[in-house]
């Protein structure tokens, strides 16, 4: 029998579970211990966008994969998921433009339906956009977004039905390592031993790894989401919008209602620093870019809002692996507010990792020690880190 342990039963974690039971034989046993309900840090305040815009073609790849795994979703966990494909928007001013023609090559290379637009024709896709100041834009048609908290307790409760065990509310508070192998991991309730353990902790995996003297870096922000309505709907037949200039989004929600995100805080001290929501000053910025951006939506009020944390790595890139002299510790982390988009690929592919199997994609560009190697994954964007 082999026992598989993961640390966090977010999307991350749960998606694991869900293709290790998936993949495993009868000799396969999966337990997932996560300090808090299902989904219920950064996965439920997740915006649920799935979009394929990145400057690293494995990343395309990837992300490609996991729309296809949200298409079909239902033949997976037994529901879609709130999965919509409303495609994806963005511009970029002359700085940007030549960072966006690249991407869009890369997406277009690899068979994805993306094509360039002039600024001119971005209000075809989004009539209340004023495309003043782009240089280019481009739109792609398979992109789309999905409910994160039913996707992910979804993949939970498909785990479950294929014989994982589920723990929540059950914090992991050591882990017990004897040499170069971790033997078992510690919870309120007791001891329970391992034979590879997933660490898959969000933004708590820096100290999961710490209890294995592993040092992930990690940091940590409050991201902001404010929810808007206005007179005129901004329906989920629209698009989602991304302004690269001024790293804005724009994301329909059903009924109407949308969301608008890219108001951050500078790094907190650690990921449960507590938030402070929107300031005034963010609502300063929302209404300045909404009358210069989106004026079609000028009218727009505010109805809610709400913070997440997102957990980035140096480069804004996942971690992922077994790192150095720890043959069967696994970290799955650093989803940097990119994590939903790419969750059920890089599940998939770290499965099939973790059982012995070749993956479908290739992970070591993503290891632990490309930061000591100076082999960091690079974004062509260089001021849009969050779009990677």
């Amino acid at each position: 029998m082999t026992d598989i342990g993961i640390v966090g039963g977010g999307l991350y974690g749960s998606a694991i579970a869900y293709f290790l039971t998936e993949f495993g034989d009868e000799d396969t046993s999966v337990t997932v211990f996560e300090k808090d309900d299902l989904g219920g840090i950064s996965t439920a305040r997740s915006a649920g966008i799935l979009r394929h815009h990145y400057s690293n073609r494995r990343h395309v790849e990837i992300v490609s994969r996991s729309r296809e795994i949200m298409e079909s979703l239902e033949d997976h966990v037994g529901h879609d998921g709130g999965f919509t494909q409303n495609g994806f928007l963005v511009g970029a001013g002359p700085e940007e433009a030549d960072a966006l023609r690249d991407i869009v090559a890369v997406q277009q290379d690899l068979g994805l339906d993306v094509e360039l637009l002039d600024p001119q024709e971005m209000d075809a896709y989004l009539p209340a956009l004023d495309a003043d100041g782009f240089e280019v834009g481009a739109y792609e048609s398979q992109a789309g977004f999905a409910d994160p908290y039913r996707v992910a307790t979804g993949f939970a409760s498909a785990a479950s039905s294929q014989g994982a065990t589920i723990h929540t509310d059950t914090p992991v508070v050591d882990v017990e390592r004897d040499g170069g192998e971790v033997t078992a991991v510690r919870t309120g309730e007791g001891r329970h031993e391992v034979d590879v353990l997933v660490n898959a902790a969000g933004p708590f995996g820096a100290e999961v790894a710490a209890m294995v003297d592993v040092d992930v870096p990690l940091s940590w922000y409050e991201v902001k989401v404010a929810v808007l309505t206005a007179d005129t709907p901004y329906d989920a037949d629209l698009p989602t919008f991304s302004d690269v200039d001024d790293a804005i989004y724009t994301k329909p929600e059903h009924g109407g209602d949308f969301i608008v995100g890219g108001f951050n805080d500078p790094p907190m001290d650690a990921p449960d620093a507590g938030f402070e929501t929107m300031h005034d000053d963010d609502y300063e910025t929302l209404v300045e870019w909404f009358d210069r951006r989106m004026p079609g939506y000028a009218d727009a009020k505010v109805v809610d809002s709400w913070s997440g944390v997102i957990t980035p790595s140096p480069d804004w890139h996942q971690i992922i692996g077994r790192p150095a002299g720890l043959e069967n510790f696994y970290n799955a982390v650093a989803g940097s507010g990119h994590g939903f988009k790419e969750a059920a690929g890089f599940a998939e592919s770290i499965a099939q990792d973790v059982l012995g199997r070749t993956p479908r994609f290739d992970l070591s560009p993503y290891r632990l020690e490309r930061f000591a190697e100076g082999d960091e994954l690079e974004s062509r964007y260089s001021s849009a880190s969050w779009l990677a």
